[in-house]
């Protein structure tokens, strides 16, 4: 660490992922992530089931936050911000959960709220893209749930946002889990389930663009799902997340990259070079829903974001402490990752 720098780090417990960001602050309000870490914890796995955090998941999370609390130490971390999302939020244990997280691990870890998850996310995504003119659309395509976000990229507050409780993994289950490869027929029960879910997401987006004509809001999307399918069109055998923000995603590439998952045993995705592991089983249900968000939006394409809840959380923990104003924009700014 050097001269007049300090340390923060967000994490960001999700229904299929831990993720982990530590970042070093220069004096000059530079962020540099140091350290950038994702576990799949699989929390959402049967939360169907009684919709109770099962013991499976959440020892795996257990054993997963007891290693990042290892390198929050290691890394002389000044201040932490954790938060929760996903299933934890509508399950009937998150209490016990949070609890067995503090006992265990000493992090304090609190339940995120949809309009501040919106919030937070929209922070992220924009903190890494360039200027945006007009609104944009964010989706933080998540295991269990999607939360849509609509802003003007300079204002203050989401001008409006919704969660869908529907995910990769969700979908997944209930739909594309009894062959492997999913026959034809589940694949489109899976399509019908989703476009039923979107729709009055796309009802109300249809009514903020009749208002204003002479702007089309862009659409951006992020997390796990969206990600891997960014890198898996990028070709990329290393994950480098700075290649991922601001790539174009075209329909017609997810169109044929979803024939190809639906062909493919989960055995045979391992090969697919981007997919990362841990993924194959969910990404054909994440890549259903990114195409049913495009189909019913009539768009041609999206732009894809490596930053979100998880870099909100963190810019926000920084800004609360300097008694900075809240808004979605931010003046501090990223450099590349270390190492």
């Amino acid at each position: 660490m050097g001269a007049y720098t300090s340390n923060f780090a967000a994490i960001d417990i999700g229904s299929h992922t831990i993720r982990l960001l530590i970042a070093e602050m220069s004096a000059e309000q530079e962020l540099s992530p140091i350290i950038v870490e994702r576990r799949i914890t699989r929390l959402a796995k049967n939360f169907h089931i009684g919709h109770r955090l099962k013991d499976r998941g959440i020892a795996e999370s257990i054993h997963v936050l007891k290693e990042y609390t290892r390198l929050l130490e290691q890394y002389h971390v000044r201040s932490l911000a954790c938060g929760a999302t996903g299933v934890i939020r509508r399950s009937g244990n998150r209490n016990d959960f949070l609890d067995i997280i503090q006992k265990e691990t000493g992090i304090k870890c609190l339940i995120i709220s949809e309009d501040s998850e919106a919030f937070l996310s929209t922070k992220g995504i924009l903190s890494v893209l360039p200027p945006i003119p007009g609104r944009v659309l964010a989706f933080d395509l998540g295991g269990s749930s999607t939360e849509f976000t609509l802003s003007q990229t300079k204002g203050e507050r989401p001008i409006w946002n919704t969660s869908v409780f529907i995910g990769a993994a969700t979908v997944t289950e209930r739909y594309l889990s009894a062959e492997d490869p999913p026959g034809a027929e589940d694949v489109e029960r899976a399509r019908r389930l989703i476009s039923e879910n979107l729709e009055h997401v796309f009802a109300a987006l249809v009514d903020f663009e009749n208002v204003d004509r002479h702007h089309r809001i862009m659409t951006v999307g992020t997390a796990g799902t969206v990600t891997t399918l960014a890198a898996m069109n990028l070709g990329m055998t290393t994950y480098e997340p700075y290649r991922i923000n601001g790539v174009r995603l075209d329909r017609s590439w997810l169109v044929e990259t979803i024939g190809l998952l639906a062909r493919s045993a989960i055995h045979e995705r391992r090969g697919i070079t981007g997919l990362e592991q841990g993924r194959e089983d969910i990404i054909l249900g994440g890549a259903l829903i990114v195409d049913e968000i495009l189909r019913g939006l009539k768009r041609d394409s999206l732009i894809v974001a490596d930053s979100g809840l998880l870099e909100g959380l963190l810019l926000e923990l920084i800004e609360r402490e300097n008694e900075w104003p809240r808004t979605m924009a931010t003046s501090l700014t990223w450099r590349k990752r270390k190492g």
